[in-house]
């Protein structure tokens, strides 16, 4: 019994330093030792029941048998084990690796979409206003067309005035300068008869004086003629 337990320490011990260098949990391969022990320990304990008085005399052999059993038990306990820890290592660390990678997955998947939103939902907005900037610059532009079109019209119609205006008063100036021009003509002409009339008037009047000087001095004459007859007989009579 006591070597039997002796020979359970050391294949606990041996399989936890197994363990421990293949990096498997010991508490697993513990797990499964203890119950591999303990269907060794029934066995045994059975076997020993089993045993008579008489059969007392083959206790050394049995001894030796049970050992050489156990170690055997123990090394076969050992290498299943060891494989059992490496098949758990394999499984778990195969899980784990893919449930890492779809976490990882999935997580890339939020990422991606929430950017995704986030983008989609940055242009919708930069979009919208820009839009918005569009629609208010051709209001704008609309408006400032339509202000420069009436004052364009405003300014064609003021100038058509003006000119008409200008047209206007350029041939009342051009009727008053022929009227002028006329009547100047007229005024000169007037004064020309006038003046030649005047002329003539006076020419006859010059000429008459100049006759009436003439029969005048013709007269005189005569009459200074007449007188100086008249001393030269009234001299000669006496």
């Amino acid at each position: 019994m006591k070597n039997n337990r002796l020979m359970k320490n050391l294949g606990k011990a041996t399989v936890a330093a197994a363990l421990l260098a293949t990096g498997v949990s010991p508490v697993l391969a513990a797990t499964e030792n203890k119950t591999e022990v303990k269907s060794n320990k029934t066995a045994a304990e059975s076997s020993s029941k089993k045993t008579s008085p008489s059969e007392s005399s083959k206790a050394s052999s049995s001894s030796e048998a049970s050992k050489s059993s156990s170690s055997v038990a123990s090394s076969s306990s050992k290498k299943a084990a060891k494989k059992s820890a490496k098949k758990s290592t394999k499984k778990a660390a195969k899980k784990s690796a893919k449930k890492s990678t779809k976490k990882a997955a999935k997580n890339t998947k939020k990422v991606a979409k929430k950017t995704t939103k986030k983008a989609a939902k940055a242009t919708k907005k930069s979009t919208k206003k820009a839009a918005k900037d569009t629609k208010k610059a051709a209001k704008t532009t609309k408006k400032s067309t339509k202000k420069a079109a009436k004052d364009t019209k405003k300014a064609a119609k003021t100038t058509k005035k003006s000119t008409k205006k200008a047209a206007k008063d350029t041939k009342k100036a051009a009727k008053t300068t022929k009227k002028s021009t006329k009547k100047a003509a007229k005024d000169t002409k007037k004064a020309a008869k006038t003046a030649k009339k005047s002329t003539k008037k006076a020419a006859k009047n010059t000429k008459k004086a100049a006759k009436t000087t003439k029969k005048s001095t013709k007269e005189a004459a005569k009459k200074a003629s007449a007188k100086s007859t008249s001393a030269s007989s009234t001299s000669s009579a006496k």
